[in-house]
């Protein structure tokens, strides 16, 4: 599916409308280099200092890398490993100093926008172009990897057919309050709310963008698609009950950010493993209490990968809400719920960065997102069966 989504550096980012004429300049926030920067250096200094020797005391198995016994029993040879650490600090400070490089820098008045684009290589690009011919105050939600975590960044940005003038007004990592600001750009420049669904670019009128599922039901202008004779979808499972209707995947659906993340901490936690029961990564731990810790921290961190590659995601429905659970194994988790009154969209959206669909579930103060794994068409099963049960009288 061909989706307009222009690469936005920061995860917060803001436009006051009150402030106009203003600028804003769209980058890595200084929150995240400067950590990543000592982060990466300390690696690098430590990489160096035990390649040199720095940390050997006593002669190890490293310390006898020639005999026939200290090679068979050794996992990496210490400069190799020394040299890894070395490589991993220096790709971490080099790629932050080139996201720091690159910007935007956005210049927004009450009848034009200016771009300045600064790329890692190559010549600034601009752009200048009025606001009547953008076509709306987009909003969309994009998947990242942060660390070993999924997060969601909440974008809210003027869009153009043009890739290079869609300009950005809001970002945001906290959904709170997100279609409220929506809503105050699009009222504020007086252009029409636009957002992506699996059936093209849906717009809402700025007459409209206060008015529930509800309310928009009872005015015609929603339709109930929902066919109570279709199949469920294999991938779901429907429980009834008698306070609530519980909806929840079947089985384990595999997604690759998902796979770095539990794979990483895993890793991980068996290094710690075999640094505490060996001295073949040449830490040579004699004290027994540093020993336990660092078995106990392995451990923890392996149930850890394993807890988050059987972590599935329900839907709970009351007869006034809307609840999504996180379920880990046998254990359930609240992450979020909606009052059904408040609740004014429920999207299938695209999300460019995975190339996957997922359902949105919104009102005024926030927006749940349920099914970032699941087949588009159960999706849409999904988003009708909701529209149906939140709009019936």
């Amino acid at each position: 599916m061909k989706f307009n989504a222009p690469d936005h550096f920061s995860h917060s980012f803001e436009i006051r409308l009150e402030n106009l004429p203003t600028k804003k300049s769209d980058r890595i926030a200084l929150s995240i280099l400067y950590p990543g920067l000592l982060f990466g250096a300390m690696l690098v200094l430590l990489g160096l200092y035990e390649f040199f020797n720095g940390f050997r005391g006593a002669p190890s198995s490293f310390d006898m890398v020639g005999s026939d016994a200290a090679m068979a029993d050794t996992f990496m040879k210490p400069w190799m490993f020394d040299w890894v650490i070395v490589a991993l600090g220096t790709w971490i400070v080099v790629s932050l100093i080139f996201s720091y490089i690159r910007y935007k820098k956005i210049f927004l008045s009450k009848d034009s926008v200016e771009i300045i684009h600064r790329p890692v290589w190559g010549k600034k690009q601009h752009v200048k172009e009025k606001l009547q011919n953008y076509e709306g105050v987009r909003f969309r939600i994009e998947f990242f990897q942060f660390g070993f975590l999924n997060k969601n960044k909440y974008i809210i940005e003027l869009y153009h057919k043009n890739k290079n003038k869609i300009a950005p007004l809001y970002i945001s990592t906290s959904d709170k309050k997100i279609r409220r600001m929506w809503e105050y750009y699009a009222k504020g420049l007086n252009l029409p709310a636009i957002f992506m669904t699996d059936e093209g670019m849906a717009v809402r009128n700025v007459e409209d963008l206060d008015k529930s599922l509800q309310d928009l039901a009872k005015a015609g202008l929603i339709e109930n698609k929902y066919d109570d004779r279709a199949p469920l979808p294999p991938s779901l499972a429907l429980v009834r009950k008698r306070d609530k209707t519980v909806l929840k995947s079947r089985k384990f659906v595999w997604d690759a950010y998902n796979f770095i993340s539990w794979f990483g901490i895993g890793l991980f936690g068996v290094f710690l493993l075999c640094s505490a029961l060996s001295d073949e990564f040449g830490l040579n731990i004699t004290d027994t209490v540093w020993k336990n810790a660092l078995y106990g921290c392995g451990v923890l961190l392996i149930l850890l990968a394993v807890w988050l590659l059987c972590r599935k995601d329900k839907i709970v429905i009351k007869p006034h809400k809307i609840i999504i659970v996180h379920k880990f194994m046998l254990h359930s988790r609240k992450d979020n719920e909606l009052n059904k009154a408040d609740i004014e969209s429920v999207d299938v959206n695209f999300d460019p960065s995975t190339d996957r669909y997922f359902l949105s579930i919104s009102s005024d103060c926030k927006t749940m997102i349920f099914g970032k794994k699941l087949p588009l068409e159960d999706l849409k099963w999904v988003r009708a069966f909701l529209i149906n049960d939140i709009i019936r009288k």
